[in-house]
């Protein structure tokens, strides 16, 4: 599937906690982004699959591959 980049401004400090999340999880920015707008309460998107709870092998229950939003 086609994907369309955007561009997002976030304040520095919290673009920080976005990083400091997605390392955490071991996902990328743009991985963890696209999660937290599917998560979102009135997100017009599928809500996504997983959580980002860790599964038995230190891997993330979502899948990361899916393209944008």
């Amino acid at each position: 599937m086609p994907v369309a980049n955007t561009t997002i401004g976030f304040k520095p400090e919290m673009l920080v906690k976005i990083d400091d999340h997605a390392d955490e999880l071991e996902m990328s920015r743009a991985e963890y982004v696209r999660f937290c707008v599917r998560k979102c309460q009135d997100t017009p998107f599928d809500e996504p699959r997983g959580t980002l709870a860790r599964d038995g092998h230190g891997s993330i229950e979502e899948s990361q591959n899916e393209g944008a939003a």
